[in-house]
């Protein structure tokens, strides 16, 4: 008896609610069940925090160590929490594309998946942590805001990342065809493919091509086979150009057939298209220059007719 009163004490005080309040309650509590269940679902994953290989061959190699947010005394006891999150996050294909885009970045600061979606998660935190103060500085406290501010800031520092990866390609693909005339040049001369990148590699030490060439010299002085660094060259460098060249070289290297040549031949054909592409962007952008075109045409001539077609409506000539 004394369940069945309570049970209906709370009935009878939400029946005096609003019905908003109610929804909105009801709102609040299912987003929170909602992000709960997401967080549960993501990092459900075990974890083990490890550097990554390229750090650790940097610092073993004598280069001095990175200087991020992960090396900042204050900021490292919430970013440490930031990734055993991202360890945990169970997202083995956002993972891989993540570490892809690291890659084709250049990731100057040796970042891992983990770090860098910890770095995410940590600007996502801050922004949702500076929604919240100011909602309750106007009054009020909007967890949806919140939550929408956290997603922001992760998108926005995932959005930086494919930025930044998608820059460094088209300069890459830039300087692909003039790399290719410079090495097939110099091999016509007698050098050998190695020393011929080399060439290429000191003209500009900083050129973002030159730099994956240097990583390509060091992988086959290492003992790596010249058809393996050019397909983890491929692999590094997701473009389409650079994946039907490393294709070209490993069918010249299997034919017997000369290699300048073939680098030479893909060179013209890069250039080749690239002025057809010039041409279509061209074509296309006389088309749509047009509407501009006409909007400013008619706003002249309605600038320089417009106070004598007034003047003719007003004095009642169109009757």
């Amino acid at each position: 008896m004394a369940a069945l009163t309570e049970i209906a004490m709370i009935l009878a005080q939400a029946a005096d609610y609003p019905s908003e309040r109610i929804v909105e309650i009801c709102l609040h509590a299912g987003i929170f069940l909602v992000t709960t269940l997401f967080i549960v679902a993501i990092f459900r994953q075990p974890y083990e925090i490890t550097v990554s290989h390229q750090r650790r061959s940097a610092i073993e190699a004598g280069h001095g160590d990175r200087s991020t947010v992960f090396e900042n005394p204050l900021l490292r006891p919430l970013l440490w929490i930031m990734l055993s999150m991202s360890h945990r996050m169970a997202l083995p294909r956002f993972k891989a594309w993540v570490r892809q885009a690291l890659v084709s970045a250049g990731n100057p600061n040796y970042y891992s998946p983990e770090e860098y979606l910890a770095v995410a998660l940590f600007y996502g935190t801050i922004i949702a942590f500076v929604i919240a103060v100011f909602t309750v500085t106007i009054g009020g406290f909007s967890f949806i805001s919140m939550l929408l501010g956290f997603f922001a800031g992760f998108a926005l520092t995932i959005f930086q990342l494919r930025e930044h990866a998608n820059k460094r390609l088209r300069l890459i693909a830039k300087k692909v065809p003039y790399a290719l005339d410079l090495i097939s040049l110099a091999m016509s001369a007698g050098a050998t493919f190695t020393e011929a990148i080399g060439t290429v590699v000191r003209e500009r030490d900083e050129d973002p091509f030159n730099e994956e060439l240097k990583v390509v010299l060091a992988e086959i002085e290492l003992g790596t086979t010249r058809r393996q660094a050019l397909q983890n060259l491929a692999d590094r460098i997701p473009i389409d150009m650079l994946r039907s060249i490393v294709a070209s070289v490993i069918q010249a290297e299997d034919l017997g057939t000369p290699l300048a040549d073939v680098l030479h031949s893909q060179a013209s054909l890069l250039r080749l298209q690239r002025s057809v592409r010039a041409e279509n962007l061209a074509a296309v952008a006389s088309v749509r220059i047009m509407v501009p075109g006409a909007l400013i045409l008619f706003s002249v001539i309605l600038a320089v007719f417009g106070p004598a077609i007034v003047r003719f409506i007003e004095s009642g000539g169109i009757f």
